[in-house]
Order: C-alpha cells, then structure tokens, then sequence
C-alpha cells in the first residue's frame, strides 16, 4: 500500500518560533503618512498575498479565529479583519504575535512597509551624523587648492568667482549634506586631473559638445580630443585620458595654457 505523503504544516506556532514577545511599530516606507492605509489580507486574483515556503507558493490571509496565516490550513469560516495603517503608522501590542508573523510572511513587508527599530534607527542616525561630521572638519582643514579641486567637480561652474572663504563655506555645507559623497572625492586619486578637466573646459580650452560625451579643442572644433564612453562622467573620462600617452600631452597643452 503506498504511503501518504503528509501536509506540510505552518501553524503560527511555527512561524518564527523565536520571536520575541513584545510591542512593535510598523510604519509606510518614504515616510508617508496617509490617513488610513489598508494592507491587503487575503490572497486573490487581483492581489496575490503568496508566501514561497521553500517548495510551493500558498496563500495567505489574516483571519483573527484561525491558527495558520496560510488558506490551505485555515477550517471552517474565516473571521477576516482590516490591517489599517492609520497616518502611515500601525501599532502591534505584545499579545498579537500571530499579526507579526502575518505581517513579516505579507509580501509588502519591507516593500511598502517595514519594522521601526528604535535602537538601530538611533545607531544609523548617530553614524550618519559622525560621517557628517567628519567631512566637515575635513572640508574646514583641506588645503584651499585641493578644495577648489572638489568644489569644480560638484559645481562645475562658478568655483573662479569665489573668495577663498566663499569656496570653503560652501564645501563646508555640501560635504554636511552630502558626506559619503564628499568623502569619495576627497579619497579620489583622480581629484587634481578632474580638476584640471573641469577647469580646461570652464576656461574655453576645451569645448564639450551636445551630446556631453564629445570633448574638442576651442580653436579647432573639429579636431576631438576624446569621446567618453556611455554612462562615464565626462571629466572622470577626461581625467583617465590623462594618463595616456596621448593624454599627457594634451595635459601638458592645456597647463601651458592655463
């Protein structure tokens, strides 16, 4: 006689068995903040609630008198309930555990929502102030000349007309509000020949052409100096091209020149 093969089950129970007991706050990603926000509960044509259990796609709905978040363990009639995320915000007590595990099996959990974590939010919010930080004081220490080497890159224009305190306040500010970017220029041993690109091309040396690919000489426009390839900064390009053969010695033209 040959064997059955038996259901697998997922009770709750054995849905994230670990799970610790506690309040938990979910929020709307992008931090919206809508008057109410329903959460689709239960799988349909429309709206697929599916949870891939290693083998097979199965159903989900959130019913509040049932002891498995999948439809093919749920019996008899299901008592189903509104998940409601009222201005972007949805509070769980300890005791609801079964609405946790829900929520984590849902495929909008960190999609469209996610779990607040108090202590790593504070742990990100105090590394992203000590990144800030840092960059600031770099920016406050930075030799003017490798400063003006960063500000032509992110400003591209402009950077001549600025005094020295001009040029250090406004990098003060851009390496606050942009830091990892900041720090990444400040650690690029490209800086100085992007630099020089930025300025080549700033002073009329260079020309670059409609299609922000295409670098010329000013004096003669059909003669090409370099083409970037696709989806490379021009002046990353340029600075690369540098240290050609080629490139030294049109960087040597424009020094003279500058």
């Amino acid at each position: 006689m040959a064997k059955t093969k038996s259901k697998k089950t997922y009770g709750y129970d054995t849905v994230y068995p670990n799970l610790e007991i506690k309040p938990r706050i979910f929020l709307l990603h992008g931090n919206k903040r809508p008057l109410r926000f329903m959460l689709p509960v239960k799988h349909s044509n429309s709206k697929p609630l599916l949870y891939f259990d290693g083998s097979m796609n199965r159903a989900l709905r959130w019913a509040t008198n049932q002891t498995s978040p999948f439809v093919d363990e749920q019996d008899g009639l299901a008592t189903v309930e509104p998940i409601i995320f009222e201005d972007g915000k949805l509070m769980v007590q300890e005791y609801n555990s079964n609405l946790v595990k829900f929520l984590y099996l849902h495929p909008d959990f960190n999609q469209k929502f996610y779990e607040f974590d108090a202590e790593k939010d504070a742990n990100k919010q105090v590394q992203d102030l000590t990144s800030s930080l840092d960059a600031q004081v770099a920016a406050k220490d930075l030799d003017i000349s490798d400063l003006e080497a960063i500000a032509r890159v992110v400003m591209k224009s402009g950077v001549s007309n600025l005094t020295s305190s001009e040029l250090r306040r406004d990098m003060i500010i851009y390496a606050r509000n942009n830091p990892v970017e900041f720090n990444n220029l400040l650690n690029d041993e490209n800086l100085k020949l992007r630099n020089l690109a930025v300025r080549a091309i700033e002073e009329g040396i260079l020309i670059l052409k409609g299609d922000q690919r295409t670098v010329v000489w000013a004096g003669d426009k059909n003669k090409t100096v370099m083409v970037a390839p696709f989806g490379e900064n021009v002046y990353s390009a340029l600075a690369l091209f540098f240290k050609t053969d080629e490139g030294l010695d049109v960087m040597q033209n424009i020094t003279n020149k500058l």
